[in-house]
C-alpha cells in the first residue's frame, strides 16, 4: 500500500507541474507522499506524530514563503520585476474624453468599427452596432476604456 501511495503521489506532483491549476494535484500528491511515509514507518502513533509534525512544518513553511518569499533574496531572484513605461515605448489605450460630443467624418466603412477624422485627427472608432459608409458624418457619444463610440450625425 505504501508503494502505491508513493507512486500516486509522484504522479500527482508531476501532473501539478504540467497542468496549470490551483494546486489541488500538488496538495493531493504531498498528502499521498506523507501517507506512504506513515505506512512505511509502521502505521504507529509515533509514525503519525512524525508525519503530523512534518505536515505542520510544511504548512508553516508554505505560509512563510507566501508572506516573506517575494521580498526575500531568493524571491527577488526568481520573479520578474519589469515595468512597462512610456519611456520604454509602452503606450496603453488612451481615454480621449476631449473628443466627447465632437463631430467628424467616417474615413473608412464603419462596420461597426473603423476610423473617423475628428478635429483633423484620425481616430479608431466603433458604432453602437450600425454600419456606416465612408463619408458619413458622425458624433462621438461615449469614450470608455479606450473605446470611442460614435453615432450617425442627424441632419438639422
Amino acid at each position: 500500500m505504501a508503494m502505491q501511495l508513493f507512486f500516486v503521489g509522484v504522479v500527482l506532483l508531476i501532473i501539478e507541474g504540467l497542468i496549470p491549476g490551483f494546486g489541488v494535484f500538488g496538495i493531493s500528491g504531498i498528502l499521498c507522499l506523507l501517507g506512504s511515509l506513515y505506512f512505511i514507518l509502521g502505521a504507529t502513533a509515533q509514525a503519525a506524530a512524525l508525519v503530523g509534525g512534518l505536515l505542520l512544518v510544511l504548512v508553516l513553511l508554505g505560509l512563510w514563503l507566501i508572506r516573506r518569499g517575494p521580498g526575500s533574496w531568493l524571491g527577488r531572484q526568481v520573479t520578474l520585476h519589469l515595468r512597462s513605461t512610456a519611456a520604454q515605448g509602452y503606450t496603453g489605450s488612451q481615454e480621449r474624453q476631449d473628443l466627447l460630443g465632437k463631430t467628424g467624418v467616417a474615413q473608412t466603412v464603419l462596420r461597426p468599427s473603423g476610423r473617423a477624422l475628428i478635429d483633423g485627427e484620425l481616430v479608431d472608432v466603433i458604432t453602437e452596432g450600425e454600419f456606416y459608409e465612408t463619408g458619413t458624418a458622425v458624433r462621438v457619444v461615449a469614450v470608455t476604456g479606450g473605446r470611442t463610440v460614435v453615432r450617425k450625425e442627424e441632419k438639422k
